[in-house]
């Protein structure tokens, strides 16, 4: 079974996670953090010294978020075959991973550094937009459908939703485009998607004291002492819980 690893944030990595879990394909979340990973580090199990990685049923360990999420788009059944509709998608979901700054202001940025990284960032947001907006409407046009990928939601899809919805937690009313939010609205409706959003954790005291609280109440940051957990059903399961089982 796939085994995704990534630290305690609502960042890099989830727009694999929303990939897996839309094309249901079988994987297990771990999340590292503090002497975990750099146990994990020193060990060399992390082919650049970072995370996110994806390991794979025969070894492979797969590095790099955009790679990942494009191995994952293709089991997942959601990566464009025809070449110039692979570009197309490729250069947006390019253009989302461009946005990538709202990943450590949410996740770890906090006082004057939060203060100063968020006027930046949204100076910068509409220009963004404008350039997503545009690309959608084309997609719209050339392939008659409701997303970035035509009549079915591509990677570039996930990639775009995950930094909107990201942005939206430190500044709401961001998104605009009467076209971005009907189609934020429309991945959201995705029943994976649904459910999945329903159930993971929530990331709470953003710019103040960010991390993730599971459904149980749990919180965890790069603080917490564990250093690893799996993400079950939107729970944190502890390494002294997975012995006991």
């Amino acid at each position: 079974m796939l085994r995704l690893t990534y630290l305690p944030f609502r960042a890099m990595a989830e727009t694999t996670r929303f990939i897996l879990r839309h094309g249901g394909v079988p994987h297990q979340n771990e999340v590292v953090w503090g002497h975990e990973f750099a146990r994990l580090r020193d060990a060399r199990k992390f082919p650049f010294n970072k995370v996110p990685v994806l390991h794979t049923a025969d070894g492979t360990t797969v590095a790099q978020s955009g790679s990942i999420a494009r191995y994952a788009a293709k089991l997942a059944g959601c990566y464009p075959i025809e070449p110039e509709w692979c570009a197309f998608n490729d250069a947006v979901f390019e253009m989302a991973q461009e946005m990538c700054t709202i990943n450590p202001m949410i996740n770890c940025y906090v006082g004057a550094e939060y203060d100063r990284c968020h006027r930046w960032y949204f100076s910068t947001f509409p220009t963004a937009l404008d350039g997503l907006e545009r690309q959608l409407l084309i997609a719209r046009s050339a392939r008659a459908g409701a997303f970035f990928g035509g009549l079915a939601p591509s990677h570039a899809d996930f990639n775009v939703y995950h930094h909107l919805a990201n942005a939206q937690l430190a500044e709401p009313e961001c998104v605009k485009s009467k076209a971005l939010c009907e189609w934020m609205a429309v991945v959201e409706a995705l029943p994976a998607m649904a459910a999945y959003l329903v159930e993971r954790p929530r990331l709470v005291g953003v710019g103040t004291n960010p991390g993730l609280v599971d459904k149980t109440g749990r919180f965890v940051c790069q603080r917490d002492p564990e250093g690893q957990a799996l993400l079950v059903e939107g729970v944190f399961v502890f390494s002294r819980q997975q012995k006991s089982h």
